[in-house]
């Protein structure tokens, strides 16, 4: 029977990797900060967008970022609903992830809007036939959802912490509300309530990202959007980014990627027999819109496969974000080795962010009337599209805070509190 290798050393890298990491994260925060200043100081003038193409980059990372989230909660899902033992170290670390990671694609979002200020209209203006209504309210009920695990997860270790000096002690006495510690009937209530909260959020996460594929999948202008299968795609591939970044997390900056290998190793192979799914969903859509002939619909996959931006789905959705992560939970020698499945679960993250392009800008690259960017004579009705240094800046500034977000958190709350026996 073979063994798993940990990794040499888990938690964040140290001396001269870890300095550099935060120099790099610093500047990047500081450049994304000035390019979101001048990006809301200017509009969507300063992307690339245009009449035939609408949303782009920013859009293309909003779904990922949800997608990310979604796919870590119903991970966690796993643990506090279907109490699956062999990934317990992993639930608070994939609650965790699930928020930040909405936090970043909400940003995301933002950004695309020309009048973010005007977003608390959904509510206050809520229609019931329309499924970005319906997405709203999923959205609203989800971090509620979030949030009240991430709470009921981390009590124990707020009063434990709070015996503490210093900044992470007073976190934990303020929110410890008061109490040093929980009766045994205590735990068993919050065990209640976390199965509780995960059964409402399994569907309520399913209506999150299942729902942002139903956004598309409504469209009735898109051939290749307007599929019953689209949602069920959309939930897949989130299982697989959320596996995948779960997976690297876990084995690179917690003690789990030493003391608990086999946590890694079943994370992994979680992730890659989702992944083989999702690409079987994939060749299925493919065979049945080239069999059916739709010419539409057709276009939108030549593009994806031999358009100017093939080297994406050939590059980074097939072979960085499907082959090499498959070939390493397979091989022999990369199998049992932790910072091996780290890096293939990096690798799915990677390649997840090739599907989420994919799935906007090929599509409305080829505009739905053959001559219509030669009726007008203007730089927006250009066909084709790519983005903008500033889109790319606004976007690197973002991630960076989610970033951000993820380091002061994980020092400053008790993710990784080991419960005493």
């Amino acid at each position: 029977m073979s063994t798993i290798e940990a990794v040499p050393d888990a938690g964040m890298p140290k001396g001269a990797v870890k300095a550099l990491f935060f120099a790099v994260l610093t500047a990047s925060t500081i450049v994304g900060a000035v390019a979101l200043i001048y990006r809301f100081a200017n509009g969507l003038i300063v992307t690339n967008l245009t009449q035939l193409v609408p949303w782009g980059l920013w859009v293309s990372l909003y779904i990922y970022f949800v997608g990310l989230s979604a796919g870590s909660f119903l991970i966690s899902s796993l643990v506090y609903v279907f109490h699956v033992k062999r990934f317990e170290e992993a639930g608070r670390m994939a609650v965790f992830q699930a928020l930040v990671c909405l936090i970043v694609g909400c940003a995301m979002i933002l950004l695309d809007l020309g009048h973010p200020e005007r977003m608390w209209r959904v509510i206050a203006n809520w229609n019931r036939t329309s499924v970005l209504a319906w997405e709203a309210v999923f959205y609203s009920i989800y971090i509620l959802i979030l949030l009240a695990e991430l709470y009921l997860l981390l009590r124990e270790g707020f009063m434990a912490q709070a015996k503490e000096l210093g900044v992470k002690g007073y976190v934990g006495r303020v929110l410890a509300l008061g109490k040093e510690s929980l009766s045994d009937n205590e735990k068993k209530n919050a065990a209640r309530r976390l199965t509780v909260l995960g059964i409402i959020g399994i569907p309520v996460a399913f209506g999150v990202h299942g729902g942002t594929g139903a956004l598309f999948a409504v469209i009735k202008a898109r051939a290749i959007w307007y599929t019953g299968l689209f949602p069920v795609v959309f939930l897949v591939s989130a299982l697989v980014s959320g596996g995948g970044l779960l997976t690297f997390l876990m084995a690179f900056f917690t003690k789990a990627g030493k003391k608990n290998p086999g946590l890694i190793r079943s994370l992994a192979v979680l992730t890659a027999g989702v992944l083989c799914f999702d690409l079987f969903l994939l060749l299925v859509e493919a065979l049945v819109t080239f069999y059916g002939g739709i010419p539409e619909h057709v276009e939108a996959y030549i593009q994806i496969f031999t358009g100017q931006y093939a080297f994406v789905f050939w590059g980074f959705q097939i072979f960085l974000g499907a082959v090499v992560p498959l070939f390493i939970v397979l091989h022999p020698k990369t199998k049992t080795h932790v910072t091996w499945l780290g890096i293939g679960g990096l690798l799915i993250v990677i390649g997840i962010v090739g599907v989420r392009l994919n799935i906007i800008i090929p599509p409305l690259i080829q505009p739905e009337f053959p001559h219509l960017p030669e009726a007008y004579h203007h730089v927006r009705w250009l066909r084709g599209y790519f983005p903008s240094l500033l889109e790319w800046l606004t976007s690197i500034g973002v991630i960076s805070l989610g970033v951000w977000a993820f380091v002061v958190g994980k020092w400053l709350l008790p993710i990784e509190y080991e419960t005493p026996e």
